[in-house]
């Protein structure tokens, strides 16, 4: 009787120990499911402190480290390369999305998860960058970067760094000031897609509209339009980006920009726009006279 109660005790005794030993291990495991595989941007910096400390304090990017009520999903690291806790386990092998070798679209998608909704930004996966093979980390710097927007260079060197044929315009005798700072690409053109033509950023059908908003004289709306302007939109006679002609205009001779349109009308060894003073519109000449 007394060796059945030794048993009885010694069994019970057993029992307690495997419930305390497991039991720090069931609520690890709940913390984990709890946690989603999330371990935090802390755990990151303790392999990676370079990335973690490239972080531009007044960016998105670092508010979403250090912010305490965001959602470990939207949280720092792990926000685009995925829960890191396995990562972590593995002493860095595996488990997390790296951006290495992946194409432009898979490593373009975690930053779309959350720029996607912005209005710069949602025409991104048709755009011509995007069809193009250009992800946003080829011109973005994550981390962090001095240039604004987190740019990898200065927003010119970057698009002249793809677009060399437009450089070489930007030093003829009239261009837009881009290359002395006063004018941006971005100024005419979105990077991140649209449905216009080069990426233009007014959304009207001809386009003219991203020149108005220098030129707001030339807008109109007149009672007699120059239908060039209506249909073809100002790069029917003029360059953008530069041209070796006053005005940035396609030809050097104005008669011959007139005429690709108008034909030898009558032989005037003076420009057409002498007499022709209002060639963009007017509200009184139907000839453009005044």
């Amino acid at each position: 009787m007394k060796r059945n109660w030794r048993w009885a005790i010694v069994l019970s005794a057993a029992v307690c120990l495997v419930f305390l030993i497991s039991l720090p291990s069931s609520s690890q495991e709940g913390k984990k499911v709890q946690n989603g595989g999330y371990a935090g941007a802390e755990t990151c910096k303790g392999c990676h402190d370079d990335f973690y400390s490239a972080f531009k304090k007044d960016t998105p990017h670092w508010r979403s480290v250090v912010d305490p009520k965001g959602p470990a999903g939207k949280k720092g690291c792990e926000s685009c390369h995925g829960p890191g806790e396995k990562h972590a386990e593995a002493e860095g092998k595996g488990f997390i999305f790296s951006f290495k070798g992946k194409n432009a679209l898979d490593r373009s998608e975690p930053c779309l998860t959350c720029h996607q909704k912005q209005k710069d930004l949602f025409q991104f996966r048709r755009g011509v960058h995007q069809l193009s093979a250009v992800g946003c980390n080829d011109c973005h710097q994550i981390h962090g970067t001095p240039v604004a927007r987190l740019l990898k260079k200065q927003e010119a060197d970057l698009c002249f760094s793809c677009h060399q044929e437009v450089r070489g315009k930007f030093y003829l005798p009239n261009n837009h000031r881009v290359l002395q700072g006063a004018v941006k690409c971005t100024d005419c053109h979105t990077p991140h897609g649209t449905r216009t033509r080069a990426s233009l950023r007014k959304w009207n059908k001809f386009n003219e509209d991203v020149c108005f908003k220098c030129h707001p004289e030339k807008r109109g709306p007149w009672v007699f339009e120059h239908l060039a302007v209506k249909v073809e939109g100002c790069s029917i006679c003029h360059v953008p980006h530069g041209s070796p002609n006053r005005f940035l205009l396609t030809a050097r001779d104005t008669r011959r920009v007139c005429i690709q349109c108008h034909g030898q009308r009558h032989i005037n060894p003076r420009s057409c726009t002498n007499c022709h003073t209002q060639i963009h519109g007017s509200n009184f000449s139907s000839r453009f006279f005044q």
